[in-house]
């Protein structure tokens, strides 16, 4: 019996979430090498335009976008007062509160997630001004764009959802201080990430593929090696959860790559929407955000 999936059991399962991890890892890689995905471009079009506001504007906003990104992430490394967080500590196997500083606090996944929103608007704001530019848009951006933003997208849900209906009522509950989660920048992480992209969503020309549902994969489980080397480094895990050592680790980390793709099919149907019907894709976004946000903090 696997009891409390949560627990340590008598054996670790480190090697029974590596071997789950590297299995689902190279068979995706695998599909994404074989589908032909990578050399297929979509229209320069769908890329650097968009049906209700002008390609001017659409770079603009694709800039300001990029902007917010790098500059959220440049803070939160040079913030002088730094960040609480509580750790699971590995060798102890304990969760204890600690304090950062620096660029080790660019470790966590949130940070990851909005590294990769930034490159997206970045590399799609780049395919804007090029073509304002006159200039001829290079092939890979044409192919990088929509696999960037979905993929982008399918994390920030996962983000936003995991901080909102777990991390915060975790934390409440072990009586953990929450201060640290509604700092400026972790709130613009947690939920303008949503924002942003929904809102591109909603002026992009991108069409979405269904083989893109294999990236969001790929980046969860570089995420998962990244843990681990951190882990070697730091001796901690930053979400305690992500232990492969706990009974149910594989369990665990098979859920977190069913539901990337659970996600990924919320942005797919998201999209459909929008352009079946944009004004009710627009109410359709505008409520699926608001319902997993957490702007204030909970009394």
């Amino acid at each position: 019996m696997l009891g409390n999936i949560f627990d340590y059991g008598e054996r670790d399962k480190e090697i029974d979430t590596a071997i789950l991890s590297a299995v689902v890892f190279i068979l995706t890689l695998i599909f994404i090498f074989n589908s032909g995905v990578l050399n297929e471009t979509q229209s320069l079009e769908n890329i650097v335009g968009s049906k209700y506001i002008s390609d001017y504007n659409l770079a603009i906003f694709r800039t300001i976008c990029a902007i917010i990104c790098f500059i959220t992430l440049t803070w939160v490394v040079i913030d002088p007062k730094g960040s609480p967080d509580f750790p699971l500590y590995f060798k102890e196997r304990k969760i204890i509160p600690r304090h950062r500083k620096g660029f080790t606090r660019l470790a966590a996944y949130t940070m990851w997630h909005f590294g990769l929103i930034g490159i997206s608007f970045s590399i799609s704001a780049a395919g804007s001004w090029i073509e304002i530019s006159g200039s001829a848009v290079p092939n890979w951006i044409l192919t990088a764009i929509p696999i960037l933003f979905y993929t982008s997208f399918t994390c920030a849900i996962l983000v936003t959802s995991v901080v909102s209906f777990h991390i915060i009522g975790d934390a409440i509950s072990r009586e953990q201080n929450i201060d640290h989660l509604f700092y400026w920048y972790e709130i613009v992480m947690h939920n303008l990430n949503v924002m942003m992209l929904g809102l591109a969503l909603i002026l992009n020309n991108l069409e979405i593929d269904w083989r893109y549902f294999s990236f969001p994969i790929v980046f969860g489980i570089m995420y998962v090696i990244w843990a681990r080397i951190y882990a070697i480094i730091e001796g901690v895990y930053i979400y305690d959860f992500m232990d492969p050592r706990l009974n149910g680790a594989p369990l665990i980390y098979l859920f977190l790559i069913l539901i990337q793709s659970l996600f990924f099919g919320i942005v797919a149907f998201l999209d459909w929407l929008v352009v079946w019907n944009i004004g009710f894709g627009v109410v359709v976004i505008v409520l699926a955000t608001y319902s997993i946000t957490t702007i204030r903090k909970p009394v």
